[in-house]
């Protein structure tokens, strides 16, 4: 039978099945009864859990009001009406919270990825190499590693670490060139991010990629026997970036990597691209 999950909110969902665990939370994959919408719904194994996800749906709301308030100002200086800042395509969006009395006074989270129709589209970052068996090309790590400083500026300025930069917790949408950071409840609010902890993030973000590069076990160089300097250099800072090389604060560091790409490539929309992991 398939089991409904009531929200004291008045929202309804039909689980479809699980999806991912760990030691404090279960992941389901469900519908939003109405409104037909593929959602996550992220729910604490035990009561003593709940923290965690408190915090998160806290975090997720604190971003994105944040972000609607970004775009409303943003709204008053553009040039072209088509442009968006989008940091809200960055982090999942929170449909519904509660504690959810039919199963253990336990705190679910509604989860769902803005635009994205089928959730499994939305794939963790270490799924490239360590399900598929490929490697990213320098051109697309450049897009995903771009998109991650942008979040890390976003959340670092409102107080927010993100302690969990890793491969299973970056999620890309290939075709959509989405970016995602899900899992925020080992998250830290604090007044303001110390230089050395913003590092921290930028590192396991950037080891993230480079691993999705092939270079878990190799140099990167070994895969592109042919590159330009500016290639090597944009290598060079990205292996700076994940041994926290850098002093330079994650707004800073964003804009440093796109000197160095914008010196490598031309800015054009480019598909996602894998090779196979040799």
């Amino acid at each position: 039978m398939i089991e409904i999950v009531n929200s004291p909110n008045g929202n309804r969902f039909r689980i479809v099945k699980k999806v991912a665990e760990n030691k404090e939370y279960k992941i389901y994959l469900c519908i939003q009864e109405g409104t037909k919408r593929q959602c996550l719904l992220q729910i604490a194994t035990v009561a003593k859990c709940n923290g965690d996800l408190q915090r998160a749906a806290y975090i997720l709301e604190k971003l994105a009001l944040h972000a609607e308030k970004l775009e409303e100002e943003y709204e008053n200086v553009k040039t072209d009406p088509k442009v968006l800042l989008n940091y809200q395509l960055g982090f999942p969006e929170l449909v519904d919270n509660f504690i959810c009395s039919e199963h253990g006074n336990r705190q679910t989270n509604i989860l769902a990825f803005r635009n994205v129709e089928n959730v499994a589209d939305m794939l963790p970052l270490m799924f490239i190499t360590e399900k598929f068996n490929k490697r990213i090309d320098l051109r697309t790590s450049a897009w995903i590693m771009g998109k991650a400083l942008k979040m890390l500026d976003f959340v670092h300025v409102q107080g927010i670490s993100v302690n969990l930069m890793t491969g299973k917790n970056i999620l890309i949408d290939p075709n959509q060139h989405y970016v995602v950071i899900f899992d925020l409840s080992k998250a830290v609010v604090l007044e303001k991010v110390p230089v050395e902890v913003q590092g921290r993030d930028k590192s396991q973000a950037a080891r993230a990629v480079i691993i999705a590069l092939g270079g878990r076990d190799r140099s990167i160089e070994d895969y592109f026997p042919s590159l330009t300097e500016s290639e090597k250099e944009y290598i060079k800072f990205l292996e700076q970036l994940a041994s926290e090389g850098t002093v330079l604060a994650s707004g800073e560091a964003h804009k440093e990597f796109y000197r160095i790409v914008d010196q490598a490539w031309e800015r054009e929309l480019y598909p996602f691209t894998v090779k196979p992991l040799e």
